[in-house]
């Protein structure tokens, strides 16, 4: 396989990536992975490059970049949102699709946490041919129950002092990373369960039974809404990031299966 550094760039802005390229002559189908909130394209213990690597292997192109403020992209973490993801992986899509290389009538798109609920909600826009969504955030942990109604709280999990931080500054600081008031309030603005319903191509969804970041009725939700064929994986006693070998080889083998079947 050929695996080849990448710019592109959006609203000013070089974004960096790696296609990996299957050996053989003609356009390849393409799953374009879109990497969790302060994440990046390499991944925890490198699960997305293993990922990658996998499908090229079986013949697929896979296309691993960077959002706008991580990894080595451009741009500044703390103007980070759900509206800049989305944006920027409309213009990966948009980047890949006009590669010889790639088959632009083949796009499928990979999704991990955040960039989970990025893939539902462009799944229809970019015309995905397949969609695989590794344990993604559709919101219900922000909903909450008030006066009786449920209602969306982006700043429901975050402890007082911090909800004061992010309205005195404009952001917080968790981890060494600058969480801004962008990400909060785009919260409020993106129904990744409404988008998936009007998706009608194929949909697996992957969670880890013990995930305590973004917890398994995510994905419940997501499979009882979804619009198309969709397909559920629980992987048993697995957390946020499938961080042992054993649960990352269920989530790798069980992806390039379904890309397989449905790219």
């Amino acid at each position: 396989m050929e695996e080849r550094y990448v710019e592109f760039e959006k609203e000013g802005m070089r974004l960096t990536g790696m296609l990996h390229i299957p050996d053989g002559k003609g356009p390849k189908p393409c799953v374009v992975f879109l990497h969790g909130y302060t994440g990046d394209r390499i991944g925890e213990h490198f699960i997305y490059v293993k990922a990658a690597r996998e499908l090229a292997r079986n013949g697929k192109a896979a296309f691993r970049f960077d959002f706008r403020g991580s990894g080595e992209s451009e741009g500044d973490f703390e103007d980070t949102s759900v509206e800049t993801e989305i944006s920027d992986a409309l213009r990966a899509v948009e980047t890949v699709r006009r590669m010889p290389e790639i088959d632009g009538e083949k796009i499928a798109l990979l999704g991990h946490s955040l960039g989970g609920c990025v893939a539902a909600c462009i799944a229809v826009e970019t015309e995905a041919a397949s969609v695989v969504l590794w344990a993604p955030t559709a919101f219900a942990d922000y909903l909450v129950e008030r006066g009786g109604e449920t209602v969306k709280d982006p700043y429901a999990w975050l402890p007082q002092n911090f909800r004061e931080a992010v309205e005195k500054r404009g952001y917080v600081d968790m981890g060494a990373f600058r969480r801004g008031k962008a990400f909060f309030e785009s919260i409020k603005y993106y129904d990744p369960l409404s988008a998936i319903a009007e998706y009608r191509g194929p949909l697996l969804l992957v969670h880890g039974s013990e995930d305590q970041t973004v917890s398994l009725i995510n994905s419940q939700l997501l499979h009882k809404n979804a619009g198309g064929r969709n397909l559920l994986v629980v992987v048993d006693g697995a957390d946020h990031t499938f961080s042992t070998r054993h649960w990352e080889e269920q989530v790798i083998g069980a992806t390039v299966r379904w890309f397989a079947e449905t790219l």
